[in-house]
């Protein structure tokens, strides 16, 4: 606690500390002022030939289960970007969910206002000649039928150059000789998920808004970039709060308790390279309902 407060300034940052006993047995502290990462060899020369010498480290000025706002966790993560790269603004949903349960499934899609700017190509899987037409007028990157199959299906995937798929229903018992290819990529369409339909046109305008599709890890934890760190303040609360809506409204009626209690253990914001930042439940809950309302 004594070290935490001393180093206030320092909030987030992992200090290695040295605690040397030495023939007093009178403990003292040293190596306040190293960087956020020193090289093993050169703690290890610092702790040789001390009596009862013990190397540690702690983190500066907070807790690990502090939370913050979520005005105040968006301002630290943008904070954090420091790479040369333009880099990503991250959530990460730890959720009180057993994936194994058949009824604790989480998936689902959010529409997030200001996009996630990634420029995200679409395929779209078509058999007829004017859902291939369509879906061509629409935007779609890469259209085809049994061709663009065959093609992936030679080439063993390395054809794919396509971050989404969408396939209309007549096409899907076409897709089964490459679905051992898609799904492991996460690029089977799949009628959950929205992506197979007869109205491809309204699903690539959605994605080409800035839709975001998720799912629960094995480890029941839900990952997703909501942006980049040149986005304005603004934009990036008005991603998370969609974002976070769209999970509450995907709460699987296995899971006990109501609202986020019972369902949400954790939500963290970081850049690609940053720290992350520990954000309020309740806060992010609020924005989120919010955000429903002002939509309508």
């Amino acid at each position: 606690e004594r070290l935490r407060e001393k180093n206030k300034e320092r909030r987030g940052d992992m200090l290695a500390r040295l605690l040397r006993l030495g023939a007093s047995r009178q403990p003292t502290w040293s190596l306040d002022n190293v960087g956020r990462t020193v090289p093993a060899s050169f703690l290890l020369s610092k702790a040789d030939g001390a009596v009862g010498s013990v190397l540690f480290a702690t983190q500066a000025g907070e807790r690990k289960d502090e939370t913050v706002p979520l005005d105040q966790a968006v301002s630290k993560a943008l904070a954090e970007a420091k790479a040369k790269f333009t880099e990503t603004l991250e959530v990460h949903v730890n959720l009180a969910t057993d994936p194994k349960r058949s009824d604790h499934i989480v998936r689902g899609s959010a529409l997030l206002p200001h996009g996630t700017g990634k420029q995200t190509r679409l395929a779209v899987f078509a058999r007829d000649a004017f859902d291939v037409e369509k879906a061509r007028d629409a935007g779609a990157d890469v259209v085809g039928g049994k061709e663009l199959v065959d093609a992936i299906r030679e080439s063993k995937g390395a054809s794919i150059d396509f971050d989404q798929a969408i396939a209309t229903p007549g096409m899907m018992s076409g897709l089964a000789s490459i679905a051992r290819i898609l799904g492991p990529k996460g690029l089977m369409p799949n009628p959950k998920k929205g992506t197979v339909t007869d109205d491809v046109v309204a699903t690539i305008a959605e994605f080409r808004k800035g839709r975001v599709d998720f799912r629960q890890d094995k480890g029941a934890v839900i990952h997703a970039g909501l942006g980049k760190v040149n986005f304005s303040r603004a934009a990036v609360l008005e991603n998370v709060a969609a974002f976070f809506g769209a999970i509450m409204l995907a709460r699987p009626k296995g899971v006990k308790g109501s609202g986020a209690q019972g369902f949400i253990k954790s939500v963290a914001l970081c850049s690609t390279m940053g720290r992350s930042v520990r954000v309020n439940i309740q806060d992010i809950l609020n924005a989120s309902v919010k955000a429903r309302k002002k939509l309508g």
